[in-house]
C-alpha cells in the first residue's frame, strides 16, 4: 500500500535523480538537459499531490465509481498540486524577480513582426523560469548533498574535456572549436572554469574531505587548467585568470590576516606581472622583422629556378618576409605530391591553398620552392590543408598562437576594413551594429523576434566589409538585452540578476560569487543565455547555488 510517507520519499528521490542527470549532462548533451527539465517538471507537478485524499478516495467508493472516475479526480488533484507549487513559488519574492527575465521577452512581443522566431526564442529561454521554480519550491540541501551534486558535475565535466582532447588528438576537425560539439566549445570553457574553483574550494578546506581525494582534485585541477592551455580556450584563460584577481582583491579587501593580505597583493602583482610581460615579448616578436640584406639575395633555387622577389613589400609571417624567395613552379609540383588538394585548390578553411601554403612556409623559415615543401613534415602538410597559416598556431600548448591570431586579424581590419576571420575584429563589428541599433531604438528595443533582421539591416546600413555569413548578433548580453528590449529592459534584466542575491546576501558564499563572477564576464565577450547550454548553464547555477541550499560557504 502507498502511504503518504513514501510518497514523498518516492517524490524527493525522484527530483535528486532529476537534478542529478541534469548535472551530469550539463556540460554533455542538449537532448539530456532537455529530459531532465521535463523529469523536473513532473517532480514538481506531483510534489504536493494529495495521496491521502486520493486514498481516501478509493477506499470510500464501490469499484465502478472508481474505475469511472479515477482518472478526472487524479487529475483534478494534480492541478490542485501545480497550483499549490505555483502559489509558493509566487511568494518567493527573489525567485519571481530572477525568473521575470522571460517576461521581458513575452513584453517584447509587442514590438515584434517575426513572432515565428520569437517563439523559438521563448523557448529556448524557458529554464530562466523553469529552473528557479523547480528549485526553489522543492526543500534546500545540507552541505554533504549540495557538495555531492558539485562533485558528481565535476566528473561530468571531467569527462567531457577527456572526450575533447581524444577528439583534438585525432585531429578530425577543420577548426578547434568543433571539439566540444554539441555543446558550444565557449559554454564547455565556463563549465570548466567553474570545476576549477569549486575543486580549488574543496583543497582549500580543512575537514570535509580525506587526504586521499584532496590529491585527486588536485589533480584534476591541473588537468582543467592544462585543458584550458592545450584547446587555446582564450575565453576560459581569461575568464579563470580575471575570476582569481578579482577573488584575490576580494579576500585582500575583507580578510582580518595581514599576512594573507600581504600575501594575496604579492601574488597579483607577480602573476599578472609576469603575465603582461610575456604577453608583450609575444607582442614584439609578432612585430619583430629578421633583417634580410636584399643586396645579398640567391637569385636561383638549388634546381636553378628563378626566384620572385618583392623586396619594397614588409608583410611578415611569424619574423620572416613573405615575398622573398617565390618559386611558384617548384611549391605546385612539389605541394601536389604531397597533397590529395590541388594547388590551385582551397583549404579546408575556403582560403587559396597558395596562399596559405607560402604563408606556412614563411612561417618556418623556408623558401618557397620544393626543397621547402618537402622540408615539411606529413603533419604540417595536413595542418595546410586544414588553412593553418602559420607554425605558430600548430603548437597547442602555448598562448603565443592566439595571441599572434588577435594581431594578425586586427592588422587585417586595419589594412582593409574587414574584419572577418578575426574574432576579437568581429565582436568590435558587432558591437558597433549593436549601438548603431541602440541609438535608433533606445527605448523600447526591437523586439524579441526581430534582433536577426534587424542586426542584418543595420550592416547594410554600416556597409559592412564583414562577410554575410559571419553577420552574427551582439556577442554582449547586456548589449543584445538593450537592443531588444531598451533601455527600461536593461535596467530590468540587471536588477532581477543583482536583486535576489543582495536581499539574501549570497554575495558573501564563495560558490555563488564564482559563478556570478564567471557568467558576469562570460556576458562581455558573449552572449552567453541565447543558447540552450548557456541560459541552462545561468539558470541552473543561479538557482542552485542561491535556493538550494541550507548552508552557506562563506567567502
Amino acid at each position: 500500500m502507498i502511504t503518504e510517507t513514501r510518497y514523498t520519499q518516492f517524490i524527493r528521490a525522484s527530483y535528486i535523480l532529476g537534478l542529478a542527470v541534469m548535472l551530469s549532462f550539463v556540460a554533455q548533451s542538449k537532448i539530456m538537459m532537455s529530459i531532465s527539465q521535463f523529469w523536473l517538471a513532473g517532480t514538481f507537478a506531483m510534489e504536493r499531490f494529495n495521496t491521502k485524499r486520493w486514498l481516501e478516495f478509493l477506499r470510500t467508493n464501490p469499484l465502478w465509481k472508481c474505475i469511472i472516475l479515477v482518472f478526472p479526480y487524479s487529475v483534478s488533484l494534480f492541478f490542485i498540486s501545480i497550483y499549490k507549487g505555483l502559489g509558493t513559488f509566487i511568494r518567493n519574492r527573489p525567485a519571481m524577480i530572477f525568473s521575470s527575465i522571460l517576461l521581458l521577452h513575452f513584453a517584447g512581443l509587442f514590438f515584434t513582426t517575426d513572432f515565428d522566431y520569437a517563439a523559438k526564442d521563448i523557448r529556448t529561454k524557458l529554464p530562466l523560469f523553469l529552473l528557479p521554480l523547480f528549485i526553489s519550491t522543492s526543500s534546500a540541501f545540507n552541505r554533504r548533498y549540495f557538495y555531492g551534486f558539485l562533485l558528481l558535475y565535476a566528473a561530468s565535466v571531467l569527462v567531457r574535456t577527456v572526450i575533447n582532447t581524444f577528439i583534438l588528438t585525432g585531429g578530425h576537425f577543420v577548426d578547434i572549436r568543433q571539439i566540444s560539439r554539441p555543446i558550444s566549445h565557449l559554454i564547455v570553457a565556463l563549465h570548466v572554469s567553474m570545476v576549477i574553483f569549486i575543486l580549488g574550494y574543496f583543497l582549500m578546506r580543512k575537514v570535509t574531505f580525506p587526504v586521499v581525494l584532496k590529491f585527486l582534485f588536485g589533480l584534476c585541477l591541473a588537468w582543467f587548467l592544462f585543458y584550458l592551455i592545450l584547446v587555446r580556450s582564450s575565453t576560459g584563460i581569461v575568464i579563470t585568470g580575471l575570476t582569481i584577481l578579482i577573488l584575490s582583491l576580494v579576500f585582500i579587501f575583507r580578510s582580518p590576516n595581514f599576512k594573507l593580505k600581504i600575501s594575496l597583493t604579492a601574488f597579483i602583482f607577480i602573476f599578472f606581472g609576469s603575465t603582461g610581460i610575456y604577453i608583450g615579448r609575444i607582442i614584439h616578436d609578432y612585430y619583430k622583422v629578421n633583417p634580410v640584406d636584399f643586396s645579398k639575395l640567391d637569385q636561383v633555387s638549388a634546381r636553378g629556378n628563378r626566384y620572385f622577389h618583392d623586396t619594397a613589400s614588409r608583410e611578415t609571417e611569424n619574423g620572416n618576409l613573405l615575398y622573398i624567395y617565390i618559386q611558384v613552379d617548384e611549391m605546385k609540383e612539389a605541394w601536389e605530391k604531397r597533397s590529395s588538394v590541388p594547388y590551385n585548390g582551397h583549404d579546408k578553411r575556403n582560403q587559396e591553398i597558395t596562399n596559405t601554403l607560402t604563408r606556412f612556409l614563411t612561417s618556418k623559415g623556408f623558401r618557397k620552392d620544393a626543397a621547402g615543401v618537402n622540408k615539411l613534415s606529413d603533419k604540417e602538410i595536413r595542418a595546410i590543408e586544414k588553412g593553418v597559416t602559420d607554425v605558430v598556431f600548430t603548437q597547442r600548448l602555448s598562448i603565443r598562437g592566439p595571441v599572434y591570431d588577435l594581431l594578425a586579424g586586427y592588422g587585417r581590419y586595419k589594412a582593409s576594413g574587414d574584419p572577418t576571420g578575426s574574432s576579437l575584429m568581429q565582436r568590435i563589428e558587432f558591437w558597433k551594429a549593436s549601438l548603431g541599433l541602440i541609438r535608433e531604438h533606445w527605448l523600447t528595443g526591437v523586439g524579441t523576434g526581430d534582433m536577426n533582421e534587424a542586426f542584418q539591416a543595420e550592416y547594410v546600413k554600416m556597409n559592412s566589409k564583414l562577410a554575410p555569413d559571419q553577420r552574427w548578433r551582439s556577442h554582449n548580453q547586456f548589449l543584445s538585452i538593450f537592443v531588444g528590449f531598451g533601455i527600461f529592459g536593461l535596467l530590468w534584466f540587471l536588477f532581477a540578476i543583482l536583486y535576489p542575491p543582495i536581499v539574501l546576501g549570497k554575495f558573501r558564499d564563495y560558490f555563488f560569487l564564482v559563478f556570478f563572477i564567471i557568467a558576469m564576464l562570460s556576458m562581455m565577450p558573449e552572449d552567453t543565455i541565447e543558447s540552450q547550454a548557456g541560459v541552462t548553464f545561468f539558470a541552473l547555477f543561479y538557482s542552485l547555488f542561491l535556493f538550494a541550499r541550507k548552508e552557506e560557504d562563506n567567502i
